[in-house]
């Protein structure tokens, strides 16, 4: 399942309507990322939003200047961004703050490694809460699917999308990053195409694989997440 999609009955449900206007700190966006494209799948930018983020899930942590970029298979599909729209949602670029998914990922960082003071987020604490949130596909599905594999395998959306990893990664807008995590098996496959493997390698990235934070068990969880927290 996506990053904050609720599926019930094979629906799309929303979140409460977002009438405060998020806080980001994303650097200025490259005008190239505005065409990428590939086939079953939509830009963020082709809805004219308006949007500052370059990330959805920057609403929950985007932290530039962070040291963890966490890295998950792909954002909601484009159904989720258009059903905001039509609910009337200023700033439908964003996560599902309530969904089981983000609800879990908030727990590993704050209840089980205390890693993440959640009193701490605030208004404005997704701007300084040392992690940086995103997808391996930068790309929205378009298939009329809510989760599963991604339309045409996949593979050449993530292609399509490298060049917006890469530049997320560069030390330029991530200064002080040390530490990639992979959360399931696609966006470590993504992780381990050239271009970014290379980048990982060339800045020292500290890289680590672990479970998508919906699925297995606490002490699964547990321990495949403590060595990203283990001290250098």
């Amino acid at each position: 399942m996506p990053n904050g999609i609720i599926h019930q009955s094979g629906k799309v449900t929303i979140p409460t309507i977002l009438t405060r206007k998020p806080l980001f700190c994303t650097p200025p966006i490259p005008a190239r990322f505005r065409s990428i494209c590939s086939p079953g799948y939509v830009n963020i930018f082709k809805f004219g939003l308006g949007n500052k983020n370059l990330w959805g899930t920057e609403t929950m942590f985007g932290d530039w200047n962070g040291e963890y970029l966490l890295v998950a298979k792909d954002f909601y599909p484009a159904s989720y961004i258009r059903l905001l729209q039509a609910a009337g949602e200023k700033y439908p670029y964003r996560h599902h703050p309530g969904i089981h998914s983000n609800t879990k990922l908030m727990n590993i960082l704050h209840r089980d490694f205390k890693i993440l003071r959640i009193d701490a987020l605030g208004s404005d604490g997704n701007c300084s809460c040392n992690f940086l949130y995103i997808s391996a596909c930068f790309l929205l599905r378009d298939d009329g699917v809510i989760s599963g594999a991604l339309p045409e395998g996949g593979d050449a959306a993530m292609e399509a999308s490298e060049p917006v990893v890469l530049w997320t990664m560069g030390k330029e807008n991530m200064p002080n990053l040390k530490n990639i995590v992979a959360m399931g098996d696609d966006a470590k496959r993504a992780l381990e195409r050239g271009p970014i493997a290379e980048m990982i390698r060339r800045r020292k990235l500290r890289h680590f694989t672990v479970p998508h934070p919906s699925r297995g068990s606490l002490a699964k969880r547990t321990e495949r997440w403590a060595p990203v927290f283990d001290a250098d």
